[in-house]
């Protein structure tokens, strides 16, 4: 409550949740360019597997 008074508690939350999905951008890129391209793969293909059959 007193961040959000002063004016910077929205900030911090923006940049919290910016951080992290960058952090998510960073690691799946990392993780398909160093070497383990056949494990991300798979990794992925389950993932979106499993956010088809959710629709």
């Amino acid at each position: 409550m007193g961040l959000k008074t002063m004016g910077i508690g929205d900030n911090i939350i923006n940049m919290a949740f910016g951080i992290t999905l960058g952090t998510i951008a960073i690691t799946i890129a990392l993780s398909f360019s160093l070497g383990g391209r056949e494990a991300a793969g798979k990794q992925m293909e389950r993932i979106l597997n499993k956010f088809n059959k959710s629709k």
